[in-house]
């Protein structure tokens, strides 16, 4: 997203004398200093659970000489009923890091994961598979934008301490390719970035991901959920097009290949998620009650092909969603996509994905055996909740009627806000003046979503906040509308505690 960055970053005043208040230093380690143990300053990951199986994943700080990492899954913290477990090489060439599929697992299952680098044992993770069959309730954390120069993860602190989640799904911008103050060009400044320069290259983008994992905050929520992820541009570079990027100068910055390249490595190396090649478009089946299909808008930029045409998501992308919409046989169909999908223009056909677009998603979709559709929105660093309007002049914002699904975009970890739309009816709230995530509570009978959040500039503060719950709503099995409600779903009873 292009926010105006360069304007409002110069707005960091306020922000540098929160940062430099005497009595607030010290209150949260900075990157760098997180580590809980020496051995693995990177802590512990994981991600993509099926009913079956997870990855797991470390990261070793010296990988000269090459050697083996050993890792084990347990059913319990204390390691006294180990399920699984198995060697991996390590060596410079992955930058250190490690990642295994653990296999055999139980469905719905809480386990426990470590690694041992020799004597040396990592922090113990948490982790869940997926369900499969039957399932009555399940219950996700969704996040996004997460700008480390911005501020402080104070939401992501939030998220690890909830025990009842399934997983945590984050939609993109997990890190900012962006330089410190003084080494080239910013946005957010409120905290040092390792390299201070814009990343480039791919020992550039492994600092950065390694500057990131430091955080406590970001490495205890990996260490307590498993992560769904999919990149939007950040990863990359800023807003990316056929042959460049925003924020990308070939004669300064050499050929826009090695970067995207360079990018996808670091990234495959250093995030749970199951990569076939370049591509990270899949779906995660959560037993009959949800079908999360997660989509990449990236796509078509960074790996143009000849007949893409104007399809958002390029020609072979789109013809599988097509394909996996209309096969959907759970009662949710969630979206993970990186931006705006609905109109958000007062005249109910401008903004988001686009009129044709749109269609040809509610088109697959009314194949399938069900019509619940929720998609799931971040990018624009803006809390909503959105009635999805298929034929304009046809929505009752009173009723419901006309609406054909609903929208939740869920905010940013850090990265600046920005005011909503208008008065176009089918927006029913929003919000960007917090910083927030979603937790997605979803039963037979409705999805709950609410939104949990501090004020903007809170961020800008080590000490946490005190979490606020922003707003809540609704969306009943068959009503494809939004309702909202005054109190946050209760938690799961009965999951495992934390490690």
């Amino acid at each position: 997203m292009t926010l105006s960055r360069r304007a409002f970053l110069r707005s960091g005043a306020v922000a540098g004398a929160l940062v430099a208040a005497p009595e607030l230093v010290g209150c949260s380690p900075a990157p760098g200093d997180a580590a809980a143990n020496a051995a693995f300053p990177s802590g512990v990951a994981s991600g993509d659970p099926s009913a079956g199986s997870v990855i797991l994943w470390t990261r070793v700080p010296d990988p000269d000489p090459a050697r083996d990492l050993r890792w084990e899954v347990a059913a319990d913290p204390t390691f006294e009923t180990v399920i699984s477990g198995g060697v991996v090489p390590v060596a410079a060439s992955s930058g250190g890091t490690a990642r295994c599929e653990a296999t055999g697992l139980a469905a719905a299952t809480t386990y426990y994961y470590r690694w041992f680098d020799g004597d040396a044992v990592s922090p113990t993770g948490r982790t869940r598979t997926a369900p499969s069959g039957p399932v009555d309730h399940l219950r996700f954390a969704v996040v996004s934008c997460s700008n480390l120069g911005y501020g402080y993860f104070h939401n992501y602190r939030a998220i690890a301490e909830r025990s009842d989640l399934d997983a945590v799904i984050h939609l993109g911008d997990y890190i900012y390719e962006y330089a410190s103050e003084g080494s080239g060009e910013t946005y957010g400044t409120a905290r040092p970035l390792d390299p201070s320069h814009e990343i480039l290259t791919l020992d550039d983008y492994r600092r950065r991901y390694a500057w990131y994992r430091a955080d406590a905050d970001l490495q205890e929520l990996h260490r307590q959920h498993p992560i769904i992820h999919v990149w939007d541009d950040h990863e990359f570079a800023d807003d990316p097009y056929v042959g460049g990027a925003a924020n990308h100068q070939p004669a300064q910055d050499g050929p826009w290949s090695d970067r995207v390249q360079s990018a996808l490595q670091a990234y495959g190396e250093w995030m749970p998620t199951r990569l076939d090649g370049n591509r990270i478009y899949r779906t995660l089946g959560y037993g009959d009650l949800v079908n999360l299909v997660v989509v990449d808008r990236q796509r078509r930029y960074l790996w143009p092909e000849p007949d893409d045409g104007d399809a958002y998501l390029g020609r072979e992308q789109f013809a599988w969603l097509d394909d996996q919409l209309a096969a959907n046989t759970q009662q949710w169909l969630v979206l993970l996509q990186q931006t705006t999908f609905g109109a958000t223009d007062a005249d109910e056909v401008h903004g988001g994905w686009g009129r044709a677009q749109r269609d040809r998603v509610y088109s697959a979709l009314d194949r399938s055996s069900t019509g619940n559709l929720v998609v799931l929105s971040g990018d624009i660093h803006r809390a909503h909740a959105v009635d999805l309007v298929a034929v304009p002049g046809s929505y009752s914002a009173q009723t419901g009627a006309g609406s054909v699904g609903v929208e939740l975009g869920c905010g940013s970890i850090t990265s600046p806000g920005s005011d909503g739309p208008g008065d176009a009816p089918q927006v029913r709230w929003s919000t960007g003046s917090s910083r927030t995530y979603l937790v997605l509570d979803v039963t037979r009978e409705r999805v709950h979503a609410d939104v949990f959040g501090f004020s903007d500039l809170l961020k800008y503060i080590p000490i946490r906040p005190d979490e606020q719950h922003l707003a809540a709503f609704t969306t009943a099995d068959g009503d494809r509308h939004l309702t909202q409600v005054f109190r946050p779903a209760a938690p799961i009873p009965g999951r495992p505690p934390a490690p």
